[in-house]
C-alpha cells in the first residue's frame, strides 16, 4: 500500500510539472457566440453589465436576474404555438383578460423579423408551486421563427420592471445571428 501512495504521488509530481515549450499562446479573436457559453443555438446577445447571469434551464435558454430592490428576471426562451397563445398565457399569469386578436400588440424588430410586445401590471401567478406575487409586471417580446417562436421575458416588481424598461429594449436590439458556418475553424488555425 506504501508504495502505491509514492508512486501515486510520484505520477501526480510529473503531472502537474510541464514542459514551458508545450505552452500555446492564443492571439486570434472573434466574436462570442451563445455557443461558446453553453448555450445552444447561434445567437449572440449583448445584455447590460448589471444583469447577472444564471444557469439556463430547459425552457429557459438564457436567464438572467437583475434590480436594485427586487429579483427581475429576464430569460430567452424557444416555444411551440403562435403569438397570440402565448400572448394570452402571459396574461392569465396576470388575471388579465384575453386578447382576440394580436393586432391589440405593440410590435417592435427584433433580428430583422416583427416582433410583438406585451405588457402587464398587477399580482402575478407563475404557477408551478411558486408564491403570487403582488405589483408585478411583466414586458415580453414574442418572435415567430419559423415553425416555433423566441420569447424573451422581464419579470418582477413592477417598479424596477419600469425601471429597467429602455434597458430590456436595447437588450431586445442586441440580439444578432452568427453565421456558425463562417467562423474560424479552430482545427485550422
Amino acid at each position: 500500500m506504501r508504495h502505491f501512495v509514492l508512486l501515486a504521488a510520484a505520477a501526480t509530481l510529473l503531472v502537474s510539472c510541464g514542459d514551458p515549450e508545450l505552452s500555446i499562446n492564443v492571439t486570434e479573436t472573434r466574436p462570442l457566440t451563445l455557443y461558446d457559453q453553453d448555450y445552444p443555438g447561434d445567437l449572440k446577445d449583448q445584455p447590460p453589465v448589471t444583469w447577472r447571469r444564471i444557469p439556463g434551464t430547459k425552457f429557459r435558454i438564457i436567464n438572467y436576474l437583475a434590480g436594485k430592490d427586487g429579483p427581475v428576471e429576464i430569460f430567452l426562451g424557444e416555444s411551440s404555438g403562435d403569438v397570440l397563445g402565448n400572448a394570452n398565457r402571459w396574461l392569465g399569469q396576470f388575471g388579465l383578460t384575453p386578447l382576440q386578436s394580436q393586432e391589440f400588440l405593440g410590435k417592435m424588430q427584433m433580428m430583422d423579423r416583427e416582433a410583438f410586445i406585451v405588457e402587464a401590471k398587477g399580482t402575478y401567478v407563475p404557477g408551478m408551486g411558486r408564491p403570487n406575487q403582488e405589483n408585478s409586471a411583466l414586458i415580453g417580446v414574442i418572435r415567430p421563427s419559423g415553425s416555433n417562436i423566441i420569447t424573451l421575458k422581464m419579470i418582477g416588481p413592477a417598479d424596477e420592471v419600469e425601471a429597467m424598461r429602455e434597458e430590456f429594449f436595447q437588450y431586445v436590439q442586441s440580439f444578432t445571428p452568427i453565421d456558425v458556418a463562417n467562423l474560424p475553424d479552430p482545427e485550422k488555425s
